[in-house]
This record gives structure tokens, sequence and C-alpha cells, in this order.
């Protein structure tokens, strides 16, 4: 097959969407497959808002995947006026009525492409269908239905939906009239965790379109010297990890709260994050005394062998979040041995097993994480059992020439059925 993904970035983006999106494509090519991926020129979080100056339409081959780059235009009013327009779209959806219209053409500026639609209407092959992903950032998910109707081909769309604790704005971002119109009228929608189906099919996604496809590991990275590794990042054991962008909605500062809790009780443990930084987390930081914020060691983003590095050395990973719609960096703590903290919410307790590989807490609930670091640190018979009971479920599920064949099975099943 001839496949046609269309995402709002892709690697180098850091986020864990990003790469499941390249792993995705990769596994479709091993098994034979055509893939071409259309998407920006995003490097960091702050080009949807920033834009991305300067840049043309490029395409380039990254291991087989034919990857095509738009540019970004700036947002006006840079962040702040990016979050006011998200703000009024999701206003607008609460009201009565059905504003599915109004709000697709709002959100061609989620993010501002600039040549998107242009660039679709271009590409010189014929596809089989299309497969869009991350409904978050959906002027790409919308710009691709748009092109497969016209085309008359089949959609298929990864919502990678963040159905938080509920009903709170972060569902809400992800379940405006339009993201649920273009789901409802995609052929088949495919989910990480029966979790996100179940979510789904309570907002009125039909369940046959619904599938759920798992996700995979990818190869870890030869690990560098971990002592000389510390040494040199100013990282002393014992420490606990957080993997992702450093922001209130992921528990990033959750987590800081939580590790300076335990400070305060005696506990020598530190935390490391490795990750974009939000302002949000920046200004937390700057209130903190120096003694504490020694103990709180934001890296930025790092390269995955000094990332593996520091997960191999870390007593527990956290991942307190309500927007993640999987976590592929719980099987990657899992790969090395360790045992997961995660949040109630999301994607995540339909990945982790509590009290079997890890421990679930509610999103926010700073005490309850507390106590939750603190028994795997002090239990390091049941700290080492939960990081074996991970690494055995990692290597019997998560493999992605199992999620790429599920995806296939529906490609196929949809291709079978007159458009």
């Amino acid at each position: 097959m001839n496949v046609l993904f269309v995402t709002p970035a892709y690697p180098p983006f850091p986020g864990g969407g990003e790469r499941y999106v390249r792993s995705l494509a990769l596994a479709l090519v091993e098994q034979g497959h055509r893939v071409t991926a259309v998407t920006s020129h995003a490097q960091t979080e702050p080009d949807f808002w920033q834009g991305t100056p300067g840049k043309q339409t490029v395409n380039e081959r990254l291991d087989g995947v034919s990857v095509v780059r738009c540019p970004l235009r700036p947002f006006p009013g840079g962040r702040n006026g990016l979050l006011v327009w998200r703000k009024g779209m999701v206003l607008l959806s609460m009201l009565p009525g059905d504003h599915t219209k109004i709000l697709t053409k709002t959100a061609r500026f989620i993010p501002p492409f600039s040549q998107l639609e242009k660039t679709l209407t271009g590409l010189p092959d014929q596809f089989d269908l299309v497969h869009a992903f991350n409904l978050s950032w959906e002027h790409a998910a919308t710009a691709g239905w748009q092109f497969a109707r016209h085309n008359q081909m089949p959609f298929v769309v990864t919502p990678f939906i963040h159905l938080g604790t509920g009903n709170d704005r972060v569902v809400r971002n992800s379940t405006m009239d339009h993201q649920l119109h273009l789901m409802q009228n995609a052929d088949r929608v495919l989910v990480l965790t029966a979790v996100e189906e179940k979510g789904l099919a309570e907002l009125g996604i039909p369940q046959p379109k619904l599938d759920v496809i798992g996700g995979g590991l990818d190869p870890l990275p030869a690990l560098p010297d971990v002592d000389k590794l510390l040494e040199r990042l100013g990282v002393q054991r014992p420490f606990v990890i957080c993997v992702g962008r450093a922001s209130y909605e992921k528990g990033t500062l959750h987590a800081a709260q939580a590790v300076l809790a335990l400070r305060q009780q005696g506990s020598p443990i530190s935390l490391v994050q490795v990750g974009q930084i939000s302002p949000e987390f920046n200004r937390f930081l700057s209130r903190l005394d120096d003694e504490s914020r020694q103990a709180i060691r934001p890296l930025g983003i790092l390269n995955e062998s000094d990332k593996h590095g520091l997960i191999s050395e870390a007593s527990i990973l956290l991942l307190p979040s309500r927007t993640d719609s999987f976590g592929i960096v719980l099987l990657e703590a899992w790969a090395h041995g360790k045992p997961v903290i995660g949040a109630r919410a999301g994607g995540i307790p339909g990945v982790v097993d509590d009290e079997q590989n890890g421990l679930l807490v509610n999103f926010g609930d700073v005490a309850g994480l507390s106590a939750a670091i603190e028994k795997l640190l002090t239990n390091p018979q049941l700290n080492q059992q939960m990081g074996q009971h991970g690494r055995q479920k990692v290597t019997a599920t998560y493999a992605w020439d199992k999620v790429a064949a599920r995806v296939v099975e529906n490609y196929r099943a949809i291709l079978t059925v007159p458009q």
C-alpha cells in the first residue's frame, strides 16, 4: 500500500506522539509499504506559535519514509494569542448547536501552516488512504480529511486524544464539535489504549470504527558511561526522573512538589527532568530557595543515549500527567527494569497495571504522589519486582511489528469497502 501520513510535527521534534508516528511509519516501511509523511518544520513546541521564518517546503527521505515539511506562520500575539484563540474555540463549541463549520475554519491556525493544503494537492503520488494524527493540533488532521474526501480515499485518524480526568479543559480541547465530527466521519479511528476507546465510544464515536492498536518500544540505544554522564550533567544518586515537557498538565510541577516534600522529611531524593521546559515550570523554579532548586534538575532536551542512561540509573520514572494518551516513556523505563508511577488519567491506566508494574495516583495529588515515591524508595524488593514485571510486559506486548500488523489489518478492511 501507499499511505499518506499527515501530522503536525515529526522528529526531530521531541514529543512522544511524533516519535510514535515515525516508529509506525518505519514499521510499515519494514513490512513493504510506502509511507509519505506531510508535516511542519517545527522542531520544538514554541515553533507552533513563533513560526518557522525563512523555511520553505522541503522534501527529504528519512530511513525509507518520504517526509515533506511545510513552513509555519507566526501566530499573532505569540503563545498568549494562541491560548486566547483556543479558549475562544472551546467556548464556542460549548454553546448550543453544531459549530463544526466555523471551528474547522478557525482550526487552520492550530498550528498555522502556511502551505499545507497546497502541498497536499501538489503531491505527485496516488495514495491508497490518508492517516492523520493528533487532534490537539488539528490543522493537519482537518486538511488530511478534506484531501481524502476530495480524492475519494479512505481516511483514518489516530487522535492521541487527551481524556484527562473527566470533563475538564484537557478533554474539551480535543472533543470540540469539529474534532468529534472528524472522528465520526472517519473510516477508522485507531486508538492507543482501551481507555481511549471507551472514552470515545461514550462521546459518540461509532464502536465499529474504533480499534485499539497500542504502541511499541523502539530499539534501545547504546548507553554511555553512566558515572561520567551523571558527573557531566551534575546529577547525584538517588533520583527519580520525569521525561517529557515540564509543565502543569504533564504533572511535572506536582512531581517537583512531591520530591521537595520528601526532602523535608529527610529523604536525599532529587528530581531529574528531561524535555522541553514550559514557562510555568520556569516560574515555579524561580520561586524556590537555593537549596530546593538544587534538588530539581531540569536538563532540557537530551539525545537518546543520554536520556536512556539517566532512566537506567533512576530509582523510579514518574509520569503524573493528564495529557498522555499512551506514554511511550513508560515502556522505556520498563525496558530498563524500572518501576513507574503514573497519573490515573488519560491513557496511562490503560498501560500501567496498578500495584503490578507500577503505581497510579490521582492527577494533582501531591501527597499521594509523595507517598507512592516513598513506598518504592523504601522497599527495594517491591521496586525491583515491579520493574521486572514491567520488563516482562514490554517483551510480551509492545512491539512495533505487531502494531503495524494491526494497523494494516484496519487499512485492508476499509479498502475492501466501496467508498
